[in-house]
């Protein structure tokens, strides 16, 4: 009786041929990465920019609304030392008002030094009569109103003392922040169409690069979905890929930034604004991840439509 013997046949591994289906992608695929990195480091680097100007203009706002400044004009033909009397009365007055958490009369050094970037030393030199500043800080909580401030002023008839909330040093920093925004959503609606057109060039040139293989799948049967998928998958993964790269290369730009800005204040901002910031930080980073997803979702969008449309046009 003899033994039959078995034939062993070497079956192609499944999943490797599903890995290796489109193998003359990689280099399309190196060159999208590449890229895909470089505009989501681009769109990571205008969000922060924009939240980098949030915070700022947060923080100096909160400042500026918290004071106020009085200006006591000399009056007539009065000497100085008789306006900066009248300049203590009225900083008496406004230190017992409510919701007034200091008061500080400005000499006459800093008044002029103030005005030495306007008139220069020169026009200082003269013995013109300057006004005395008074420095009011508002109590953070329950700040004073400034126009019940200058009702009792008027009440009190102090002459010439004009009080400034710094209501337009705060509606200038609401406009910039406002550009900063705006600004911003254009880069990345930008960033995102550039987007779109590389990938639909891209996918054409991974299909083109693979002509026969495509031509041999479609004779053996498989459906244009099926190729898509496969197309599909390629993308996914290095979009996703390439967008981590680029938000990592980000975060260590801007690390770096913070610790060799040429402005102190510049890089303690940035590194507030990566670490200790609380809510804008995670912003920041909330944003970060959007812009991941956002990505790798219209990457993979685009190329299975763009895929679809390409290989409806080849076999027609």
């Amino acid at each position: 009786m003899s033994t039959p013997v078995t034939q062993h046949t070497n079956l192609p591994d499944v999943r490797h041929m599903r890995r290796n289906l489109l193998p003359r992608m990689h280099a399309p695929m190196r060159t999208f990465m590449v890229a895909v990195m470089l505009m989501v480091f681009l769109a990571t680097l205008a969000a922060g920019a924009v939240l980098l100007t949030r915070l700022a203009v947060k923080e100096w706002t909160a400042g500026v609304i918290s004071e106020a400044t009085a200006q006591v004009l000399p009056g007539g033909d009065e000497e100085q030392a008789a306006t900066e009397r009248r300049a203590r009365k009225v900083a008496q007055w406004l230190r017992r008002q409510p919701g007034v958490a200091s008061v500080r009369v400005l000499g006459g050094r800093e008044s002029r030094a103030l005005l030495e970037p306007w008139l220069g030393r020169a026009g200082l030199s003269l013995d013109l009569p300057v006004p005395v500043l008074i420095a009011i800080t508002l109590d953070k909580e329950k700040p004073a109103s400034l126009e019940k401030l200058r009702r009792g002023l008027k009440k009190k008839e102090f002459a010439k003392v004009v009080l400034d909330g710094h209501g337009r040093w705060v509606r200038e920093l609401a406009d910039l922040a406002r550009t900063a925004f705006w600004l911003g959503v254009g880069v990345l609606t930008l960033l995102v169409i550039s987007l779109v057109v590389l990938v639909v060039h891209a996918a054409r040139a991974a299909l083109q690069a693979n002509r026969e293989v495509i031509e041999v799948l479609h004779l053996i049967g498989a459906h244009d979905r099926f190729i898509a998928r496969q197309v599909e998958a390629h993308f996914f993964r290095n979009a996703f890929l390439a967008a981590l790269a680029g938000v990592a290369l980000a975060w260590l730009g801007l690390l770096v930034l913070a610790f060799l800005a040429p402005s102190a204040d510049l890089g303690e901002h940035i590194r507030k604004l990566l670490f200790f910031a609380g809510e804008q930080t995670a912003t920041l980073y909330l944003v970060w991840g959007a812009i991941v997803v956002v990505s790798t979702l219209v990457s993979v969008t685009t190329a299975r439509l763009s895929t679809m449309r390409i290989l409806s046009d080849m076999f027609q």
